[in-house]
């Protein structure tokens, strides 16, 4: 599938994201479908980690004490915004939705 500034800009992506996007493709090369599927790649992962971080806190808090359930959760606390940080969210999150809408409209045809 081939992406293009106008079905982004149509998808949620503002100009200034855009801006973003175009300036990591002149930095580091690629094409923009390139960039929206590492973006999207970069979400799950984060999403993933995110969930297996909490089912792992709500086991502890279930079957450990209450100083590893704090510990964890404070760990947690520190940890999942610096990855949610790295990820970058607002955007993977936009590639994500992109992705996912992009799939059901060429599925329909």
């Amino acid at each position: 599938m081939k992406v293009s500034e106008e079905t982004l800009l149509e998808s949620g992506f503002s100009h200034t994201d855009l801006q973003k996007i175009k300036s990591n493709v002149e930095n580091f090369g690629g094409t923009l479908d390139d960039v929206i599927q590492d973006l999207e790649k970069r979400f799950n992962v984060a999403k993933w980690i995110t969930i297996v971080a909490f089912v792992t806190l709500i086991f502890t808090s279930l079957l450990s004490t209450k100083n590893n359930t704090l510990s964890l959760a404070f760990s947690l606390m520190v940890g999942l915004p610096f990855i949610w940080y790295l990820t970058p969210a607002k955007l993977a999150f936009k590639a994500w939705r992109y992705k996912h809408h992009a799939s059901r409209i060429k599925g329909d045809r």
